[in-house]
């Protein structure tokens, strides 16, 4: 099983065309909505996430741990969940981080080398729920 840690900055777009960043309510009925949609294909998949609150303008954003094991179908429905359709590569420091812009938001995956400490740097705002 791989696993991957993911951040996603969620956008919602209104009639008028203005974007709004959605509440945390709306951002945890989003994520488990995904991950129906990823388990359909993925029958083994495990989501662990928390939201966090942004320093700025209360904004959120998502934190998510995922335990996989068909790269396609994760990476297809996260693009598909912001609207995106191309990932880009890029360098932070040592890492390498994945990135999808989309019409509702952007998501950023990369390598979890300490699993038990991704896990507590996501409890720091707040504590994180598992999805099964």
């Amino acid at each position: 099983m791989n696993t991957i840690g993911v951040m996603i900055r969620k956008m919602d777009i209104q009639e008028n065309g203005k974007k709004l960043n959605p509440s945390s309510k709306n951002l945890n009925k989003q994520i488990k909505t995904l991950h129906g949609k990823l388990k359909k294909n993925d029958k083994e998949i495990t989501t662990t996430y928390v939201i966090e609150k942004d320093k700025y303008k209360g904004r959120f954003h998502t934190h998510l741990l995922i335990n996989y094991n068909d790269d396609q179908n994760l990476y297809n429905h996260l693009s598909r969940f912001v609207g995106g359709n191309s990932w880009e590569e890029r360098k932070e420091g040592l890492d390498t981080i994945y990135g999808c812009n989309g019409k509702y938001g952007e998501v950023d995956t990369h390598f979890i080398y300490d699993e038990v400490g991704f896990l507590r740097y996501m409890n720091v705002e707040g504590i994180t729920e598992i999805l099964i």
